[in-house]
């Protein structure tokens, strides 16, 4: 009979036990089979991102190939995004966009191809710098030997024009002007702008606002502004020679004073212009410009991309303010002038013309534009930001001790203690707990069940285990006693 409670007992002790190591168990499980869920997580999304590269890879791959086959077709050929069906058979390409709206892909194809032809005119370089391409130390030497060589070659006889373009190319690879192979580019500027033409005049604000270049810089810009402001007709834009408004000056001049748009005088000339070419060179069916006059009576590329020049930098968006039939717009139809290679066409379906021009207005015309999207303001503007490193604090020399936090009802240090009867100093009074030193710090090393850290896994398994296992043997000799007093 003694024996049957005493086994009955070491039942009862199993029962109770059974819960809690059942519980500890499968929280262990849980924690295992959440870390598999999570290692296998990671590597499913680690998949997916080398599937994403590699296709990407591949995308650009076939991006550089198909650069070097040419076509006829007066539209630029736009990759189809490939769709996919549920089960997973890849849906027919669709038919090849009518109005490309890729101008980032434009404009990098047609850097490239200004790259890949070695094309080493200043307006190369602000091309391929306008549009986000970084020049290698190798490309930057190419560029300046060749400016250096251009201006050798002018032997002193420099006019307005070619020392402002100089000046750009220069500055855009970024070196000085005023110090270039000898000559100091910008004191000549300042000598001959003023009374030269339009263009001069106009490439002389340009020239001079590509870096601060002192107060005589900065007058003479003023005078230049003056000059050029005086020469804008009735209509709203400006000639280069006459009084009909060339739609290529008009764009270059913009592009000037776009730089300049603090002005109320400047602001209020170019809305003007910004008129002129919704009422006049604005053409519906097309999305283009064309003004007609002594050079072209056709549309072209070198015009459009002058019109897209002038508007970006006075702050106009051309394809939200100027839209045509069937949403055609000024960027669409610039783009509508690339070849596969990456050039671009000067007029509509021919190869007839300076295509290396064409090439250079059309990308940084398109780099003014993703200027004025970003916020970046003139592509002719070079000064270099300096930013001023943050002051490094001085240490303090007394650092203030760190306040011990208050207790309630103990004393501070120095009090009396018959400042208060009923405070109670909780040193004294309370126990010290196990596992911590006098100070309160809990102790360190494989005292104090290793720091008070808790504990998972096996480690928790098995302490419920030897916990159980005294539970039984507690309950077992409880049992044993009291058969024994019976």
């Amino acid at each position: 009979m003694k024996r049957k409670q005493i086994y009955t007992g070491l039942w009862a002790s199993l029962l109770l036990l059974a819960p809690a190591v059942t519980s500890t168990t499968s929280a262990h499980a849980t924690d295992i089979q959440t870390g598999q869920q999570s290692v296998a997580t990671s590597q499913l999304s680690a998949s997916q991102s080398t599937s994403s590269q590699v296709a990407s890879d591949q995308l650009v791959e076939s991006s550089r190939q198909s650069q070097g086959t040419s076509s006829c077709s007066q539209v630029a050929e736009v990759p189809a995004k490939t769709a996919q069906t549920t089960n997973n058979q890849p849906v027919k390409s669709a038919a090849k966009a009518v109005l490309n709206q890729d101008y980032q892909g434009a404009m990098a194809r047609g850097a490239q191809q200004l790259t890949t032809s070695q094309d080493t005119e200043v307006w190369a370089a602000l091309a391929r710098i306008s549009s986000g391409a970084q020049l290698t130390t190798a490309q930057k030497a190419t560029f300046h030997q060749v400016f250096a060589e251009e201006l050798t070659g002018m032997a002193g006889h420099y006019s307005a024009t070619d020392l402002e373009r100089l000046t750009i190319g220069i500055a855009a690879i970024g070196e000085d002007p005023t110090q270039f192979n000898g000559v100091n580019l910008i004191a000549e500027i300042i000598k001959k702008a003023a009374t030269a033409g339009i263009t001069g005049q106009v490439y002389g604000i340009i020239a001079l606002s590509t870096q601060d270049y002192g107060s005589q810089a900065n007058q003479t810009i003023n005078q230049l502004i003056d000059l050029v402001l005086k020469q804008q007709n009735t209509a709203g834009g400006w000639a280069f020679f006459g009084s009909v408004s060339d739609l290529d000056i008009t764009g270059m001049t913009m592009s000037a004073l776009g730089m300049h748009r603090d002005q109320p005088k400047v602001q209020s000339a170019l809305d003007r212009a910004v008129a002129l070419l919704k009422t006049t060179g604005f053409v519906k069916a097309t999305g283009g410009f064309l003004i007609p006059g002594g050079f072209s009576t056709e549309e072209n590329s070198n015009s459009t991309a002058m019109a897209i020049l002038g508007l970006a930098a006075a702050g106009v968006n051309p394809a939200t303010t100027f839209v045509g039939d069937n949403g055609a717009t000024p960027i669409t139809n610039l783009i509508a002038y690339q070849k596969a290679d990456g050039q671009f066409r000067w007029m509509m379906g021919s190869d007839d013309g300076a295509l290396s021009m064409s090439t250079e207005q059309a990308v940084y015309a398109l780099g003014q534009y993703d200027y004025l999207l970003k916020g970046k303001g003139s592509i002719y503007n070079f000064k270099k930001v300096v930013t001023e490193p943050d002051p490094e604090p001085k240490p303090d020399p007394k650092p203030a001790p760190d306040p011990k936090p208050s207790i309630p009802g103990k004393k501070p240090a120095g009090e009396s203690s018959a400042s208060s009867s009923s405070e109670v100093d909780l040193d004294k009074t309370l126990p010290k707990q196990p596992g911590y030193k006098e100070d309160g710090m809990p102790l360190t090393g494989t005292t104090a069940t290793q720091d008070a850290l808790p504990q998972t896994g096996h480690q928790s398994v098995w302490g419920s285990v030897l916990a159980g296992l005294f539970m039984l043997l507690g309950v077992a000799g409880y049992q044993t006693r009291r058969l024994k007093q019976r």
